[in-house]
C-alpha cells in the first residue's frame, strides 16, 4: 500500500535554517509517486534557492500577486497541506487568522488536513505564546508534529530540531491513510525468545522481527497506538516510529509484559517466535564433553494461557509450519481461540516476503506478498470485522 501514489501534496516552506532539508523531502515524496507543489515565504528564499525547489518539485508558486494560480485553486487541488519547516511567524499567523502573503492565505482557505512541523531555537519553541498558538492550531483541527531534541544551529542542543525527512514522510503517509484503527491500543509481539541452557547457551526459534515492525508501522499509519514487546531480532526497529519498545529475553518475561497490559488491549498481534522448548538451566557454563544429555520440556503457551478475554478484544495469532500448513493452523486457531490466524510457510523466516493463509471464521484467504503488504491485509481484515 502506498498512500502517496497519485496524491497532490502542497508544501509550504518558511524561513529557518532547517529549510535546507526540504529538497531531500521533496525527492523522497516524488520517489513515492506523489505530486509536490511548493509555496515559499520570502524569508524561506533566503535559506534555500527557489531554483532548486522549482527544479525538484512539480511547481513553485511565485507569490500572491504573480501568476494565474490563486490561493483558492491551490487549496482545492491539494490532498494535504504541509508546512515544513513551520517557523514562529507562520504558526502565529495561522493561529491568529492572519493572511497577508500567499502561504498564510492558502492556510486560511485550506479545508483539508494541515500538518505543521515546527523548527526553531529551543528558546523560541518553549515561548509560552508559541505554545498557546500551537494549542490553538490543534484545537482548530490542525496537526502539529513535535520537533526532535538535538543539535541546533545556535546554542548547542535542545528541542526544536526538524525531524528527518523519513519521519516527515511517515507523518504525511499517516495523514493520507484510512483511519482503520481509530486510536485503538495495539500490542504487538515479535522476535524470538531465548531459553537459557547455561550463561552462554540457549534454545531459541529463528525470527528476524520484520513482521512485528511492519505491523507496528501499519498500525501507526492507520491511527492505532502500537506498543511492541520484542525478543531477539536480527532486524533493526524503525527509529521514526513513536512507539514504546519493551525488550524481553524469554517466554515467561514476554507473558508477564503482555499480562501487565492485557486489560487495555484492543488488538493483540502475537507474531513472536516463542521458543517451543525450555530446559533446566545451569548457573555455570556446562563443560564440553563427548556426550551430554539435554532434557527438554514443553515451554509455556502464551496465547493458550491468556484469560478473561473481553468480547471486544481481537487476537491475531501466527502459525509457522513446514507441512500441512492449513490443517495445523486451523487446529491451533481453535485450540487458542484466536479471532484471526496468520498461517505462514516456513520459507518466510528472515525474508521480506511471505506466503500462506489468513484464516478467519468461515473461510481462508491465500497470500503471497511482502510482509508490509501482509500487514495491510491483516489490518483491513480485522477492521472490517470490528466495524
Amino acid at each position: 500500500m502506498n498512500p502517496l501514489a497519485g496524491k497532490s501534496i502542497l508544501l509550504g516552506i518558511t524561513g529557518g535554517i532547517a529549510a535546507y532539508k526540504v529538497p531531500e523531502l521533496i525527492r523522497t515524496l516524488k520517489r513515492k509517486d506523489a505530486r509536490v507543489k511548493v509555496v515559499m515565504t520570502e524569508n524561506a528564499k533566503r535559506f534555500v534557492s527557489p531554483l532548486v525547489i522549482s527544479t525538484l518539485s512539480d511547481g513553485l508558486i511565485p507569490s500572491l500577486w504573480e501568476g494565474s494560480i490563486t490561493h483558492i485553486s491551490l487549496a482545492e487541488e491539494a490532498s494535504l497541506l504541509c508546512i515544513v519547516p513551520a517557523d514562529y511567524n507562520i504558526i502565529g499567523k495561522a493561529a491568529s487568522g492572519i493572511a497577508d502573503d500567499l502561504l498564510s492565505t492558502v492556510i486560511s482557505a485550506f479545508d483539508g488536513e494541515i500538518l505543521f512541523f515546527p523548527s526553531m531555537n529551543y528558546r523560541m519553541y518553549n515561548n509560552p505564546i508559541l505554545q498557546k498558538n500551537i494549542d490553538l492550531l490543534r484545537d482548530s483541527g490542525g496537526t502539529v508534529i513535535e520537533p526532535d531534541t538535538g543539535e541546533l544551529a545556535y546554542e548547542g542542543t535542545g528541542k526544536g530540531r526538524l525531524p528527518a525527512a523519513s519521519r516527515i514522510v511517515l507523518e504525511i503517509e499517516k495523514a493520507l491513510t484510512p483511519d482503520l484503527l481509530k486510536g485503538s491500543y495495539c500490542l504487538i509481539t515479535g522476535g524470538g525468545t531465548h531459553e537459557k541452557i547455561d550463561p552462554v547457551r540457549y534454545i531459541t526459534n529463528r525470527s528476524s522481527g520484520r513482521m512485528a515492525y511492519s505491523l507496528a508501522k501499519c498500525c501507526y499509519m492507520a491511527n492505532g497506538k502500537p506498543e511492541l514487546i520484542m525478543g531477539i531480532t536480527s532486524s533493526k526497529d524503525d527509529e521514526n516510529l513513536p512507539y514504546n519498545l519493551i525488550r524481553v529475553e524469554n517466554a515467561r518475561e514476554m507473558q508477564e509484559e503482555i499480562l501487565k497490559r492485557w486489560d487495555r488491549v484492543d488488538y493483540l498481534f502475537m507474531s513472536a517466535a516463542v521458543s517451543d522448548f525450555t530446559c533446566t538451566s545451569s548457573a555455570k557454563k556446562i563443560k564440553k564433553k563427548e556426550k551430554s544429555d539435554l532434557k527438554l520440556k514443553k515451554n509455556l503457551d502464551i496465547l493458550l494461557n491468556l484469560k478473561n478475554k473481553k468480547k471486544e478484544q481481537f487476537v491475531v495469532g501466527f502459525a509457522l509450519e513446514s507441512d500441512n500448513l492449513l490443517s495445523y493452523a486451523k487446529k491451533k486457531m481453535k485450540e487458542k481461540e484466536v479471532d484471526l490466524m496468520v498461517a505462514n510457510d516456513i520459507s518466510s523466516i528472515g525474508s521480506d516476503f511471505t506466503s500462506g493463509f489468513l484464516i478467519f471464521p468461515g473461510g481462508e484467504e491465500p497470500f503471497k506478498c511482502r510482509k508490509d503488504e501482509l500487514s495491510w491485509k491483516i489490518l483491513k481484515r480485522i477492521s472490517s470485522k470490528k466495524s
